[in-house]
């Protein structure tokens, strides 16, 4: 499987290099000094057409000659034409074509088309067959763009598009990361997420495919954007940019009597108001199976002992998720919005632990079980009210919103030690719960001017507080005779954290380069509490987020960039809290209440080439991070009496990353689209003059996404993803890998289908790591329980949409003013 992976691979990037050279338009090339320039914009409500075509043709033969795509203000410039006669075909998705005649001389080189006014039409969607051939990535100077529909087709939720997004991974518990890296910051709609880790990942799998437009991957955000996310930023674009009238949709998918997925979702637009909603309901119980080996070395390396754990695991997760939108045009210039979110989500841990413990010969001394059960509830609600006034539009703009959101997680263990055929059968219990609240305020505003036709300016402040109250309760059972005693290691714990920032970018076009530079300046503070002891950790610190990025079009299908921007991740209460939290008998978590932020500085080269095939972009970097934040693990700590696998945190001194991603996109007209991404990097972390930890490591990853068009209504995708072993501090990650492949049949048009998805079929979705040092080795492997079937079937219904043009608040535009 990996070599013929392998073999894929090079095939894609051979194939989207030769189509390169296929991407210069046929006729003579643009090689003169002559230029038209102008804008474009909706002849109804006079606002820009961003990304609207221009395609120049020479008169003589009808030749393609030269071509530009609108800014976000609309304006378009074609440089490089000879002297002759043209004609220049404007064109924009739901609008009516408009050609216009011209001619570049000598004494006139320069040709001012004006205002181009493009009228709106409606587009019949049903029983028609759409031919426009859209580009399924677009690359801007500061993010990669997937659209959802072409990444993943048969995706359920939102989870499974990002897990099909070159760069981007999930994991069995479905955490997010980027280039390997999980300190992303993860946004919707350009908001950032209040969720994070496990509780983020629950949320996603309930978010349905069908209402996710595209996934902007941003490595190296500008200074615009919260610092937090040393990774960048992803950005999760919902479906809002139709006027719908009424209409709606219902998706069902099933595997199981215990692994399900529902959805539906109502629009209504008309006038100034646009509404949405949406519910969904979601159960995923896996099957997990692995192991905890412990071998205990003397000081020639030599065996005192063996801990083997068999490990049997049913996990469940499941939720509800209910999302509302609503937009009122106050007056042609204001914009009310409100978006509320509630969400449940739950999760169980039943597990079966095999123990058997064998001296250094291995001959057995004594084998017993440990059961765990566990569950975990969680409510959480997020309300955003946004107020926008436009002075003209994508030109002239000030906007505010608050944001609050509340979050209240409660979860249970209880776990046993059991000796099958012991007078007592039972022993050692321990009960733990956990009761925590988070709430969560936030206010924002900002401004954007153009200053010139080239020279734009966006400046803001967000200021940010959050407050978490947490209380963790223990009680155990010694001899199972019923009698708990509560535990010293319960706890309970406050944390306050608040966060001011303002920022400034400039951007400016300067001949054939684009440059924008950004400044953000933060002061924070956090105060960290233990309730059991009233002992403080009270943190304060500013910090300075500088970015900029130089951006050349070398020709009309060579783009060069070159980017900085400066990150910062804080440590979570989790990586804090002192007090030890087990995940079981012999295997516990424990916080560093004294960590520091960490600083990362972050450089980017960018080379991309757009063909008529496909599109290809390397991306060297280079990541400088001060203070790193490191998982530590302690093979010999000893915890309540004894002797266990500690998992802990320190900052580190620095640690070095380079490496080169490279991303292609290929289309063989309608009946094939791909992707391929490959990412190698280099890491070295320096633990400083008092610890011994470091580490020097080369890891990379490869990832192919392939949709064949069988039919004009049947489609076949496949997706694979492969991650090489990678060395950590005290040890080593093992390799991992996943296949997805999905059949998808239209019915009745584009308003409904049917989708038979097969994920993990080779049950290679797995996890392994072997850590150690001089007197413990442990080998700690997991499944991932993803393998399964599913049949969904998805149905939609409404008057046919017209298209609109999307609102500014929807968009993430790059800053650049063209």
């Amino acid at each position: 499987m990996r070599r013929i992976c392998v073999a894929l691979l090079g095939l894609f990037l051979a194939g989207t290099a030769n189509a390169q050279s296929a991407a210069r338009p046929a006729g003579p090339p643009p090689s003169g000094n002559g230029e038209v320039h102008g804008s474009i914009f909706d002849a109804k409500d006079s606002i820009p057409l961003a990304r609207a075509s221009v395609a120049v043709r020479s008169k003589k033969d009808s030749s393609l000659v030269a071509g530009a795509i609108a800014t976000a203000a609309g304006v378009f410039r074609v440089p490089g034409l000879r002297p002759g006669a043209y004609s220049m075909r404007v064109t924009a998705l739901g609008f009516t074509p408009v050609v216009r005649d011209f001619a570049i001389s000598e004494g006139t080189p320069v040709v001012n088309a004006g205002v181009v006014k493009l009228s709106r039409f409606a587009v019949a969607l049903k029983g028609v067959e759409v031919m426009e051939d859209r580009a399924t990535m677009a690359i801007e100077p500061d993010r990669n763009t997937y659209r959802a529909k072409d990444v993943a087709p048969a995706a359920a939720n939102a989870s499974e598009i990002l897990d099909a997004t070159p760069s981007v991974q999930v994991d069995g518990d479905g955490k997010v990361s980027l280039r390997g890296n999980e300190n992303v910051a993860v946004q919707i709609n350009g908001r950032p997420s209040p969720m994070s880790g496990i509780q983020l990942g629950s949320y996603l799998k309930g978010l349905p495919a069908n209402i996710v437009e595209r996934i902007e991957v941003v490595p190296n955000p500008s200074a615009k954007y919260d610092p937090e996310g040393m990774a960048g930023i992803i950005n999760i674009v919902l479906k809002s940019t139709v006027d719908l009238g009424y209409s709606g949709g219902a998706n069902v998918g099933l595997a199981s009597a215990d692994r399900f997925n529902a959805s539906g979702n109502i629009g209504y637009q008309a006038g100034p108001m646009t509404s949405f909603m949406n519910l969904s309901v979601n159960n995923d119980d896996r099957s997990v199976t692995g192991l905890n080996n412990r071998e205990r070395i003397d000081a020639l390396s030599a065996p005192l002992s063996f801990t083997n754990q068999d490990i049997a695991t049913v996990a469940g997760n499941g939720g509800q998720n209910f999302n509302a939108n609503v937009d009122y045009k106050l007056t042609p210039r204001d914009i009310l919005s409100n978006a509320l979110s509630i969400g449940r989500r739950s999760s169980s841990d039943n597990t079966l632990s095999a123990y058997s413990e064998m001296a250094g010969n291995r001959s057995l001394t004594d084998r017993y079980d440990r059961l765990k059960s566990s569950g975990v509830k969680g409510l959480f609600l997020d309300y955003d009210l946004a107020l926008k006034r436009t002075f003209t539009p994508r030109k002239h703009e000030l906007s505010g919103e608050v944001r609050f959101n509340r979050a209240h997680d409660e979860d249970a263990t209880l776990l046993w030690r059991e000796t099958p055929g012991a007078a007592v059968a039972r022993v050692e219990g321990e009960q733990d719960n956990t009761n925590a609240y988070t709430k969560q305020l936030t206010a924002q505003t900002d401004y954007v001017r153009t200053l010139a036709e080239r020279t734009k300016l966006e400046t803001g402040y967000k200021g940010n507080v959050r407050w978490i109250d947490r209380d963790y309760s223990v009680d155990k059972d010694a001899l199972g005779d019923g009698n708990w005693v509560h535990s010293n290691l319960s706890n309970g714990l406050t944390f306050n954290e608040t966060v001011h920032a303002a920022y400034g970018v400039l951007s400016q076009g300067v001949g054939g380069f684009e440059l924008q530079a950004g400044l953000r300046g933060e002061e924070a503070s956090r105060d960290f509490t233990l309730t059991s002891t009233n002992t403080s950790y009270p943190y304060r610190y500013g910090s300075l987020f500088p970015s900029g990025i130089v951006m050349y079009n070398l020709n009309d299908v060579t783009q060069a960039k070159v980017s900085y921007s400066r990150r910062i991740r804080r440590p979570g209460t989790q990586e804090l809290n002192p007090f030890p939290s087990f995940f079981d008998i012999q295997n516990v978590f424990i916080g560093n209440p004294r960590l520091n932020p960490e600083y990362t500085d972050a450089y980017e080269l960018g080379l991309t080439r757009s063909g008529t095939l496909g599109t290809l972009q390397v991306s060297p970097f280079y990541r400088k991070t001060t203070n790193v934040i490191r998982i530590i693990v302690n093979t010999t700590d000893h915890i309540d009496g004894r002797e266990v696998t500690s998992v802990s945190f320190e900052n580190l001194a620095t640690s070095n990353s380079w490496g080169t991603d490279v991303n292609g996109s290929l289309r063989l007209g309608s009946r094939f689209n791909g992707f391929a991404g490959f990412n190698v990097f280099k890491m070295v972390t320096d633990g400083g003059s008092l610890s011994a930890l470091s580490s020097n490591a080369v890891a990379w990853m490869g990832r192919l996404n392939g949709t064949s068009q069988i039919t004009s209504t049947f489609s076949v995708n496949a997706s694979y993803n492969y991650r090489a072993p990678m060395k950590i501090e005290r040890g080593e990650l093992a390799a991992m890998q996943n296949l997805n492949v999905s059949m998808r049949k239209k019915l009745d048009g584009d308003n409904s289908s049917i989708t038979l998805r097969i994920l993990d079929p080779f049950n290679t979705s797995r996890f392994k790591i072997d850590v150690g040092d001089s007197s413990v080795l442990q080998l700690t492997e997991r499944t991932a329980g993803v393998r399964g079937v599913f049949l969904a079937y998805q149905y939609s219904f409404g008057q046919v949409p017209r298209v609109r043009q999307p609102e500014q608040q929807q968009q993430q535009s790059s800053g650049f003013p063209q």
